[in-house]
């Protein structure tokens, strides 16, 4: 059962109206497919000497980006995410905010339509009225939005793996919590890659999956 109202909730549940961090679905994942383990999955203090030493590129702009008041509060929400190794607070920063992946985000980043330096990429997903929307209907009427859920997973290594489906809810769904259960998945699905670096993470990868719905056997 899908929940449009609390699409923005905790690790392994939805995502909640009122939080904007993460989401479960027992959705998309691909094991050709960038495979990444998450079995014995710990802390994130478990693996920090581990982390590899890759610095964030602090500027992959020619030109100078002038900062709106909501970019100067990402930046400020990620450089806290990331003394706290929040991960789903600093991936909000990143959706929000170009600036944010332009000081964090190493370049190019791998996609399906090849390698794209960080200056020209775009998530495949977007935060609109506190629900992920896919980008290509982000500027649409919403009752045409293409809604998304996502489900976050944490490697051993501290790569996050972010997969995301569109969700298609029953005609009758509401705000309120009361979910019906036609509710279901459709169309192509992707994921996000993210490797630590010695302050943050960066992202590596943007792809896509093809199966309909598999388990993805990751523990809590």
């Amino acid at each position: 059962m899908i929940n449009k109202g609390k699409y923005m909730g905790s690790l392994a549940v939805f995502v909640g109206a009122a939080s904007l961090t993460a989401c479960s679905v027992a959705g998309s994942s691909d094991s050709q497919n960038a495979p990444l383990s998450t079995q014995g999955k710990g802390n994130a203090d478990d693996h920090k000497d581990e982390r590899p030493v890759i610095s964030p590129a602090k500027s992959q702009s020619a030109e100078p980006v002038a900062l709106t008041e909501t970019d100067r509060i990402m930046l400020d929400q990620a450089e806290k995410a990331c003394k706290r190794d929040d991960f789903k607070s600093f991936f909000e920063a990143a959706l929000r905010s170009k600036p944010v992946r332009l000081a964090y985000f190493t370049s190019p980043i791998e996609t399906v339509a090849g390698m794209q330096p960080v200056d020209r990429y775009n998530f495949p997903i977007q935060i609109l009225d506190y629900n992920y929307v896919t980008s290509d209907s982000a500027g649409m009427a919403s009752g045409e939005r293409e809604y998304v859920q996502l489900e976050f997973n944490q490697a051993q290594d501290e790569r996050y793996r972010v997969d995301w489906v569109r969700v298609d809810f029953g005609k009758n769904g509401n705000d309120e919590g009361e979910t019906p259960e036609d509710d279901k998945t459709y169309g192509p699905q992707g994921y996000l890659i993210f490797k630590p670096t010695t302050e943050c993470w960066t992202l590596v990868e943007d792809g896509e999956t093809h199966m309909s719905s598999v388990d993805l056997g990751v523990g809590d």
